[in-house]
């Protein structure tokens, strides 16, 4: 487990899938910003890294042009063991290479490197993608974060609302089913007053709730029962998903940074090439991603 910290918070992340496991405040309470699922009650992963693949793919698997391969959902990083290239007191560098198990399912050499950096605010998470292949890579990347809802004995879930910023027009998602594919339509986010998402365990009932408003930058979660709150800057991430299991009344809400899109569902295996929401990087080419954390 590696530590890194600086005057205000403390983090722990795992070199098993560069995952976050902690982010705590150094002030009087400790307060633990990062879901933990002590008793093994509903999902029992933190902060995963989603890559090449975000969601799960149609039947399993996937096309590149006219060859099928196998796909696990939301891709194989957040299980392989990261190299750490890099550690500071407040910031490490992690990174991934292909090797021969990713080689069978995803035929492309390629280097993730993901830094975690602290800063006054919170934690700054940039990731850089390098196609060292001779060959067209496609790929999406993701954030899966999951933050505490009740984390105080005198709190509850529906004491939490979400504000985004900025927002032109209605709030729109993403239409969803069968979980956890898209269905290919857009519709309105119900039960939203303008930019402001009341939090509630049926909003999240049915699914992921996928947000197309591309000119969002900014989602904060706050309480109206005690000051701690998280602010989820996306940076260059296009698009932000919500997340709480279905119909579990789960403690915890992801608010996760996409790169990419899940699969449209269907009979058939879709082309990573012609794939919505996929990043294509030419041989030697590099894409870089980040987005900031800040915790109150």
């Amino acid at each position: 487990m590696i530590t890194i910290e600086n005057k205000n918070f403390r983090v722990k992340i795992s070199e098993l899938g560069a995952e976050v496991q902690s982010v705590q405040n150094k002030s009087a309470d400790n307060y633990e910003y990062i879901w933990t699922d002590k008793n093994k009650e509903y999902w029992q992963r933190h902060f995963p890294i989603l890559f090449p693949a975000i969601g799960r793919s149609n039947d399993n698997k996937y096309k590149l042009k006219d060859q099928v391969y196998p796909m696990m959902q939301h891709g194989f990083a957040r299980d392989n063991t990261w190299d750490v290239l890099d550690k500071q007191d407040s910031e490490v560098t992690l990174v991934l290479n292909e090797n021969e198990s990713s080689l069978k399912i995803y035929p492309f050499k390629f280097t993730l490197s993901v830094t975690y950096k602290l800063n006054d605010y919170g934690l700054l998470v940039q990731s850089n993608v390098t196609n060292n292949d001779e060959k067209e890579m496609p790929f999406a990347l993701g954030f899966h974060p999951a933050f505490n809802v009740v984390e105080r004995d005198d709190g509850s879930f529906d004491d939490y609302e979400m504000t985004v910023d900025p927002l032109n027009g209605n709030l729109r998602k993403f239409g969803t089913g069968p979980v956890p594919f898209r269905n290919g339509k857009i519709e309105d986010l119900k039960g939203v007053k303008g930019n402001l998402i009341p939090l509630t365990h049926e909003l999240l009932d049915d699914g992921l709730v996928l947000i197309d408003n591309t000119e969002i930058k900014k989602a904060e979660m706050k309480s109206s029962n005690h000051p701690r709150s998280v602010t989820v800057d996306l940076g260059n991430f296009p698009y932000m998903n919500l997340w709480s299991p279905e119909h579990q009344k789960a403690p915890f809400i992801c608010i996760e940074p996409f790169a990419g899109l899940p699969d449209i569902a269907s009979n058939d295996p879709i082309d990573w090439y012609q794939k919505d929401g996929n990043t294509i990087l030419k041989s030697n080419e590099s894409k870089e991603l980040y987005f900031q954390i800040d915790f109150k």
